[in-house]
């Protein structure tokens, strides 16, 4: 049986404790044989001293690009695979859904075999403390399927207000934001509504 996991972990020896922001992670691409993973985050902050405070630490192996925008930083950076909870999750082969840093804690959601829960769980806590953990059944639902580029891109565009009227951003913004043209963004952007509003429109109205 597949369970969702929610775990909220004190991870001490990374750069997370350090940042007093809100920090969503939007993107993970992981290299294990050069022992680095490839994170892309939104810090709720425009605070100048943020890469500062990432570039201090040892978990931190380069950040790649930064960006600011209205009420927050972009920040496309490598970090160490060994050690990492992302890495350690990735290792265990199990579905990562989401991932919150806050108030210097981490929040990671994922679907595991319930078979494996108490073995992740027992893992997560040899890297740091882990604070509270919640398992539930996984009871997939089913959804639109939306390519990895589309959940990107609506992603980037709800967090940054480009839905919200009035707009809080512009797509030239976040096209330059996620090195894509204005046009590949609009694109993207359109079929992931497209194909949520048909969903809605043979499903939830029925």
């Amino acid at each position: 049986m597949l369970k969702r996991v929610e775990v909220l972990i004190n991870h001490e020896d990374c750069w997370t404790p350090h940042i007093p922001f809100t920090v969503y992670t939007i993107n993970l691409e992981v290299y294990p044989h050069k022992n680095y993973l490839r994170s892309r985050i939104l810090i709720d902050s425009t605070d100048k001293n943020i890469l500062n405070l990432m570039k201090a630490h040892k978990s931190v192996v380069k950040i790649i690009k930064k960006d600011k925008f209205k009420g927050g930083t972009y920040v496309d950076f490598l970090n160490i695979y060994k050690g990492s909870i992302a890495g350690l999750l990735y290792d265990r082969e199990v579905l990562i859904l989401n991932n919150v840093i806050k108030d210097g804690m981490e929040k990671w959601s994922f679907i595991a075999s319930s078979k494996d829960v108490r073995e992740i769980i027992n893992e997560l806590r040899s890297l740091g403390e882990v604070v509270n953990f919640k398992v539930i059944d996984f009871n997939p639902i089913i959804t639109p399927v939306l390519t990895e580029m589309e959940k990107k891109v609506l992603t980037i565009a709800y967090t940054y207000g480009y839905l919200d009227y009035p707009r809080r951003t512009s797509a030239d913004q976040l096209s330059e934001l996620l090195n894509i043209s204005k046009v590949t963004f609009l694109y993207h952007l359109r079929n992931a509504q497209r194909k949520i509003i048909d969903y809605s429109l043979k499903h939830i109205s029925s």
